[in-house]
């Protein structure tokens, strides 16, 4: 009788193993096989003309399109589910959710994640930053059509001639020196005064408006123009009430789905889902 290896004996108790769930496989509304290696499943769907169900994973930055897209696959005898992230500006829409008595998948879905506009990202990047004479100048001209500038008084002021202020500035120092001497006391004292001047206007604030992201509606973001002097000149421009700002920009994302989803098969909420 020749001898049996460990091979072998594995084979059989995967054949054996296999052999149990045999009856469950061909229950099974899809195609699927049952393989005795480490007896696991492999379903045969790629093997078919068409999918067994449709599922898939849309993705845009277009409001418009997502929209389109989910009342699209919706119906009303199984509503999608629609969740708004507003504070990451994304939303997200499940098709096969299902119900509590049948639950679905949750693998037939469409997201939007809404992109910064090139001006928004511009007026973010440059919010409390230490800028040159020539950065900020540089970035006025490139974004003047953007831009309206204000001086001390409230007054516009053309963009170039805010330009052209912010490029002349000068800076002056001026030093006192007092020395006072007595029979029993001496005091000595050193004053240092800098002042920033420009042949120009100089402007104070500005007003940045644009549209942040594609669908929402235009901004106008007021920015506060703050001068550091020392060996040389620096500009800060801080944006005014940013995180109120932002605040506002969510909640219209968030009410303009709503809005659009109102009388169709998807139901909105706020908030994540994990299936």
């Amino acid at each position: 009788m020749s001898q049996l290896d460990s091979g072998t004996f594995k084979q059989v108790r995967d054949l054996i193993m296999s052999g149990y769930h045999l009856a469950d496989i061909q229950k099974l509304p899809c195609p699927t096989a049952l393989i005795p290696e480490n007896t696991h499943v492999e379903s045969l769907e790629v093997f078919s003309l068409e999918r067994f169900r449709f599922r898939g994973a849309m993705e845009t930055t277009s409001i418009d399109d997502f929209v389109r897209y989910s009342v699209g696959y919706a119906s009303g005898d199984e509503p999608a589910r629609c969740f708004i992230d507003a504070d990451n500006m994304l939303a997200r829409s499940i098709f096969n959710i299902g119900t509590l008595e049948n639950p679905g998948h949750a693998d037939n879905v469409s997201t939007i994640k809404l992109k910064k506009t090139a001006p928004f990202r511009a007026v973010l990047a440059i919010d409390g930053n230490r800028l040159s004479q020539k950065q900020i100048a540089e970035w006025l001209e490139d974004w003047s059509e953007y831009l309206t500038a204000f001086d001390a008084d409230g007054k516009i002021i053309d963009i170039s001639k805010a330009a052209q202020a912010v490029r002349r500035i000068t800076i002056q120092q001026a030093t006192q020196q007092d020395h006072e001497d007595g029979d029993f006391s001496g005091r000595k004292s050193l004053m240092q005064s800098v002042e920033a001047t420009s042949k120009d206007v100089m402007p104070v604030a500005f007003e940045f408006k644009c549209v942040p992201y594609e669908g929402l509606t235009e901004r106008r973001f007021s920015l506060r123009n703050s001068l550091i002097t020392g060996d040389e000149p620096r500009f800060v421009l801080r944006i005014v009430q940013l995180e109120a700002q932002e605040e506002a920009i969510a909640n219209e994302f968030r009410d303009l789905l709503i809005e659009k989803f109102d009388d169709e098969p998807v139901l909105t909420f706020i908030g994540n889902f994990k299936a």
